[in-house]
């Protein structure tokens, strides 16, 4: 929670813009964490069709990755 919440505040982002909290309920799933949280967003109705979507995620070693995606 602490790093989402330090890109929140660094990316000047509104907290109801960032809709993936879920660290608490799913735990480190590592690589399946993103997708995961997508597919939870899409289920309860959170995220609208064809709204873009930043992906983004920290590993092990500081390793990163992001994109931009049009969510299903």
């Amino acid at each position: 929670m602490r790093i989402v919440e330090a890109l929140t505040r660094r990316l000047a982002l509104r907290d109801d813009v960032v809709l993936a909290r879920d660290v608490v309920d799913s735990g480190d799933t590592s690589a399946a964490s993103v997708p995961l949280a997508l597919s939870k967003l899409v289920e309860r109705g959170e995220v609208p069709a064809r709204a873009p979507v930043l992906l983004f995620s920290f590993g092990g070693g500081l390793s990163w990755a992001g994109q931009v995606v049009i969510c299903p």
